[in-house]
């Protein structure tokens, strides 16, 4: 079954992507002020949230990595850790891994195989961060608190153990200690819910009842039970012990989604009673002699286990078991002077696969009073107690926001999530209204005109009217749906600006202004790589290393500034730093050798025209190519991108100051202005945003410049191009009673340009579609309207036209 279909899964992809952005950002910040409490207050529960959700389906791998990276997040939440930048490094690349799984399940429904590998070594990056020693004073404190707090917890645990196994039957005691007895081992299971479970979808009732391979268990209170008048029936107050067979892999399967709120270790029962409990620590001093007599019984008897003849295998396994069993009894007696050497000793035979150098510790430290320890220790100590027993922290209350309980009216605002789709599909079918709308007026003008009904068709132009305004103001609802804010471009620029940087070795201060402007989603959605290009080149090409700004009296870190605004009918984004900005005699010189210009073009280029060649094909200033630039199709492909969208690229360049860099879109693409126009007796539409004007130039004004006609206007020398001849149309242009040539005067790349046409029809209200097919390849039209009659308009691209 295709897992796409499952809106839940679906739900999870949508609250997914959101938390990475939210993730990025937090990070990002946290870099610049490590110690914000809130921003990793923030961050953690961005995360946990994530991690949770993620256990809702078999993403091992994903899961893998979030659950690693909370546990750093932790760690630097308590205390024990201070935030820094290789913690920001790991963590976004973590982040990566997540946005890559989750790109695969929107793609396959699935995250597919063969990531195990990269997952952990993600997953074991970050847990070797968590497990840092810390550095500086404040952390060796930490550090110093830490190593004195754990023996406490390590004393509660072991007093929670001694007092459940206290309440076991007798019997079944006895029958643990006769399986220890014959090599069978046990684990102790304590399973800590978190406190907020319950909004989580988590039972850990049916968790806890469902554990494999269980002897006996039980349930008590986490913490002691409020008063019953402040008793919080959806906060989760528990804590499940139990003791079981299984294998330790299996209780970690089973509690794979929750394993911060686990905490596993083995249980000792071949050590006598006494020596099990947590009151050794007040009897070290003082031993009485039977309870030395059995501690040095039990390690022999470990020593006699550890024997290896011919027919007994080598385990490690048993010699850490050993060595854990050993270190109990001679803390309990007040023996643990010799402790290091053990340790030694067991490194020692470890990396022999050999019991020898153990045994004969036991030969020297078993028998009576301790004697002293003359043989050389390995260097590197081993702490058997960790290879047996891992202790995960007990969760704290997760900080979710509680779903119940909220009065339907709390908030400003409710926002309902929808399908693009079917916003898209309402939008098509507002478009359908509209060409309907504008069939009114034909049929008005028929009534009047073929039929002679006047007052049919002032009823009809009356009636057009109001639907005119309803699908007016139903085409203005759907696009205000379809807006939305260019932040959903700029979120990705801090990361994008903190990594390049930082590869290229520079410091740069990213400015982001406007970020609530909005346009159409479409727009927006298409403005990402052009101004991804362009940012990539701001800060190779840019902005200068360190050394060199101070050298040229500036600050070390360069600025980029991304702002958005709207103006009119428009959207504006401006990139711009404070670089070394753009030499247009070395744009010329660049252009010239890779054969881009020729000798006459570049004596007559002016400095605005020089800057400009960037925008050429195959232009770069770069030495070399690199994966950032050099290849020379970044800003040739921004300004084909910027075409596309009918919009338009200003660049404008101070050498020494910097360049900035003009993007003006159209808020929307669903709905166009053009204006129709009659040429070769065929009907065409003109895109309106690019007509400053329209004129009847007299043909006595029209002169002829190295074999192109112009026409001053207004102080300006236009260039005239005629519509037919453009379109290898074999008829010459009409011109009106008064040997006028009706003209369009557009502006095309910022230069103005007039456009020759037999005549002009009007301005109309279209809904563009693109071309299809065979009829897809040919730039020079934009695409295709619906007209009220049911005819079918051309609109044209005057930018692949007159170029």
């Amino acid at each position: 079954m295709n897992q796409l279909a499952n809106p839940v899964l679906q739900q999870f992809l949508l609250e997914s992507r959101d938390a990475l952005e939210g993730i990025a950002g937090s990070l990002l910040a946290l870099e610049r002020d490590p110690l914000a409490a809130p921003l990793m207050d923030e961050l953690f529960r961005v995360v946990h949230t994530l991690k949770g959700n993620c256990g809702l389906f078999e993403f091992p791998d994903m899961f893998r990595v979030i659950h690693a990276a909370e546990d750093l997040m932790t760690a630097v939440r308590d205390g024990r850790l201070v935030f820094s930048r290789g913690m920001a490094d790991a963590l976004l690349e973590a982040m990566d891994f997540v946005a890559s799984q989750l790109d695969a399940i929107e793609l396959d429904g699935d995250p597919g195989s063969g990531h195990g590998a990269a997952s952990v070594r993600l997953a074991a990056d970050l847990r070797a961060l968590s497990e840092d020693a810390p550095a500086g004073a404040g952390a060796a404190q930490a550090d110093a608190d830490a190593r004195t707090n754990a023996p406490a917890a390590d004393d509660a645990r072991a007093a929670r153990i001694h007092a459940a196994l206290a309440l076991a039957p007798a019997a079944l005691s006895a029958q643990w200690h006769a399986d220890a007895a014959a090599g069978r081992t046990m684990s102790w299971v304590e399973y800590a819910p978190e406190a907020e479970c319950f909004f989580k979808g988590e039972d850990p009732l049916y968790q806890a009842m469902q554990l494999p391979g269980v002897q006996w268990q039980r349930v008590t209170p986490a913490e002691a039970w409020p008063a019953l008048s402040e008793l919080d029936p959806y906060r989760c107050n528990l804590l499940f012990q139990a003791v079981t067979d299984a294998p330790r892999a299996d209780i970690e399967e089973h509690f794979r989604y929750v394993p911060e709120q686990v905490w596993i270790t083995q249980l000792r029962l071949d050590l006598p009673a006494a020596l099990q409990t947590d009151a050794l620590a007040a009897q070290a001093s003082t031993p009485d002699e039977a309870l030395v007599a059995d501690a040095l019984t039990i390690v022999q008897a470990q020593g006699d286990a550890l024997w290896t003849g011919a027919d007994t295998p080598w385990s490690a396994g048993r010699l850490r078991a050993a060595v854990a069993a050993i270190r109990a009894c001679m803390t309990a007696i007040g023996r643990d002077a010799a402790l290091a050497q053990l340790d030694a000793c067991a490194d020692d035979a470890l990396a022999r696969a050999n019991a020898a150098p153990v045994l004969a510790w036991i030969e020297r430290h078993a028998h009576g009073a301790p004697q002293a320890d003359t043989a050389p220790a390995p260097a590197s100590p081993m702490a058997a107690q960790e290879a047996s027993e891992e202790a995960v922290p007990a969760a704290t209350s997760a900080e979710l926001e509680p779903k119940f309980g909220r009065r339907a009216d709390d908030g400003a605002g409710r926002v309902l999530k929808v399908e693009q789709a079917k916003v898209d599909r309402l939008m098509n079918l507002i478009g359908e209204i509209a060409v309907a709308r504008n069939g009114l007026p034909y049929l008005a003008a028929r009534a009047e005109n073929h039929h002679g009904v006047r007052e049919l068709a002032r009823e009809i132009k009356a009636q057009h009217a109001v639907i005119n305004r309803i699908v007016e103001e139903m085409q203005d609802a759907i696009m205000q749906v379809r807006m939305t804010s260019v932040s959903f471009v700029f979120q990705r620029f801090p990361r994008l600006v903190r990594d390049v940087a930082r590869r290229l070795g520079k410091e740069v201060e990213l400015v982001l202004e406007g970020e609530a402007t909005e346009a159409d989603k479409n727009v927006i959605e298409a403005l990402a790589d052009p101004l991804v290009h362009i940012v990539r080149n701001a800060l190779d090409h840019g902005l200068e290393a360190p050394e060199a700004r101070v050298a040229a009296g500036k600050p070390a870190r360069g600025r980029l500034l991304i702002g958005a605004r709207q103006e009119a009918d428009r959207v504006v984004i401006e990139v711009s730093d404070d670089g070394r900005g753009i030499d247009p005699a070395t744009i010329r010189r660049k252009a010239y050798a890779k054969g881009l210009i020729d000798e006459q073009t570049l004596e007559r280029l002016s400095d605005q025209e020089s800057v400009n060649l960037v925008f050429l094909p195959g232009f770069s200033t770069a030495e070399q190519v690199s994966d950032l630039s050099g290849r020379g199709v970044g800003m040739d492909a921004v300004r084909s991108a910027v075409d596309r969208l009918g919009g338009e690229v200003v660049l404008s360049s101070t050498p020494g100051q910097g360049t900035l860099l003009r993007l003006s879109m159209p808020l929307s693409m669903a709905v166009t202005n053009v204006m129709i126009v009659e040429s070769g007796g065929v009907q065409y539409g003109v895109p309106m945003d690019m007509v400053m004007e329209t004129v009847r130039i007299p043909a006595s004004e029209v002169h002829t410049i190295k074999q192109h006609r112009t026409a001053v206007l207004r102080g300006r020398i236009v260039p005239l191009r005629s519509l037919n001849e453009l379109l290898a149309l074999d008829r010459p242009q009409v011109h009106n009673d008064q040997d006028e040539m009706a003209t369009l005067v557009l502006r095309v790349h910022g230069q103005h340009l007039g456009l020759v046409i037999d005549d002009f029809r009007g301005v109309v209200e279209v809904i563009l579609k693109p071309m299809a097919g065979i009829l897809g390849s040919l730039a020079a039209y934009a695409g295709s309207a619906l007209l009220g009659d049911g005819s079918v308009l051309m609109v044209i691209n005057p930018k692949e036209l007159l170029q």
